[in-house]
């Protein structure tokens, strides 16, 4: 039986360290081995870890990275040098400690964040970024003592249930990452939160200790340039879309940057080349599709609260897809803002499909179907028992976008891949 059946993902939290702190330290503390980069956000978090971890890997170091949640296959969490752990050596780990999981009563994300340390310390990773699940102050991932680097990518209302329902309390358990002797990186934060964050350390911002400027958009790619005190970068390019994508990858540039004074080299050369080389689906993930009589364009994007749908349709609109309405396949988990989430989508949208998935978090596709109804006409509202027959009701020739949940995303990738040629 896989631990994930025997532990919990999300259903009975409770915050705390204790339980991965007794763990590990029945294992000799792995995580203590590591050199580490540590990154928490409410949105941004995972497209810049992997943004740092690529420009490392270019510039020559044995580098991990740990994120959340996965796409297709749960390997895809623990990774080095861009490869994820073997299924081999996933299995074996997780079977070797999971009785010492029961034992100290690991959640899941507890126990793959442990399993993750315990990998890139028995791989001896030169630095390993790791990215925050829920929060920070008690998330698994805290419990690393002294990171090199503390980055911050964004602060908006999340899992208020959890993390309060301010922007100031929310800051508060963000910035609990943030250990004395590390450097700390702030990407765009309310002033509240900015407030929160320089209570603990001096921060470097965004917009104010470095920047991008001559921002240019695109459908296949973008560009820019990064500007610092000490460092100026032109015709940076990325294949993340988004302006939201220059933001992050202006903070990977400048973090890097940070370790040299730590010991690290990278080269701008290695800078560039990295960023390039970034790719990380499910974000602003243009794909065309071609299926039996079907031929259509499709967006996947993760874009999973408010803040990210925001961000998402700041993008939407600069790449002119907002030109005429579209095919949208929805998603949505229940803590979140789904009702606004919702409201967001509606006036976008010519038809809206709405699948089950796999996930006991996510809302009802009947419960959405009444919500959508309220700006929309019934007609136009379809629901789906799978993801196969949510793609069996749509056009040749239509453009749709899937959008709501990570989730969604990587039950809509495992399927394509599987069943669908892609151009």
């Amino acid at each position: 039986m896989m631990f994930y059946k025997i532990l919990q993902e999300y259903r009975g939290i409770k915050p705390g360290l204790l339980r991965i702190r007794k763990f590990l330290k029945s294992v000799d503390n792995p995580q203590n081995n590591l050199k580490t980069i540590h990154i928490a956000g409410t949105n941004g978090k995972g497209s810049t870890a992997v943004f740092i971890s690529e420009i490392l890997k270019t510039s020559g170091y044995k580098t991990a990275l740990y994120t959340s949640p996965h796409l297709v296959d749960i390997t895809e969490r623990i990774r080095i040098n861009g490869k994820s752990i073997s299924v081999k050596n996933f299995n074996g780990l997780s079977k070797k400690y999971l009785n010492k999981a029961v034992k100290y009563k690991l959640s899941y994300f507890e126990y793959l964040t442990a399993l993750a340390f315990i990998y890139f310390a028995q791989q001896k990773v030169d630095i390993a970024v790791i990215e925050a699940g829920l929060g920070g102050r008690f998330d698994a991932t805290n419990i690393i003592k002294n990171p090199l680097v503390c980055v911050i990518t964004s602060i908006a209302k999340e899992h208020q249930e959890i993390l309060g329902n301010d922007i100031v309390k929310i800051a508060f358990e963000k910035a609990g990452i943030i250990k004395k002797g590390a450097y700390v990186v702030c990407g765009q934060l309310p002033q509240k939160a900015v407030n929160i964050v320089k209570s603990k350390s001096n921060p470097y911002i965004y917009g104010k200790d470095f920047k991008t400027v001559n921002n240019k958009f695109g459908k296949t790619g973008q560009e820019f340039d990064y500007i610092s005190a000490n460092t100026k970068l032109h015709n940076i390019k990325i294949h993340l879309l988004g302006g939201h994508q220059f933001v992050n990858a202006s903070i990977a540039v400048f973090v890097v940057n940070l370790l040299n004074k730590k010991g690290y080299c990278p080269s701008q050369t290695h800078i560039k080349e990295g960023l390039k080389n970034t790719i990380w689906h499910g974000r602003f993930d243009i794909r065309k599709i071609i299926n039996n009589s079907q031929n259509f364009e499709l967006v996947l994007d993760g874009a999973h609260n408010m803040h990210g749908l925001n961000a998402f349709f700041k993008t939407f609109k600069q790449l002119d897809f907002s030109k005429k309405k579209r095919i949208f396949v929805f998603t949505v988990m229940k803590e979140k803002k789904y009702k606004h989430m919702v409201k967001k989508i509606a006036p976008f949208a010519k038809k809206i499909i709405l699948p089950e998935i796999n996930n006991e978090r996510a809302v009802n596709p009947e419960v959405l179907k009444l919500e959508f109804s309220r700006y929309i006409a019934k007609s136009k509202i379809y629901t789906a028992d799978s993801i196969t027959n949510a793609f069996n009701a749509i056009k040749d020739g239509e453009t749709v976008t899937a959008i709501g949940s990570l989730y969604l995303v990587g039950e809509i990738l495992k399927y394509i891949n599987k069943t669908v040629k892609q151009k």
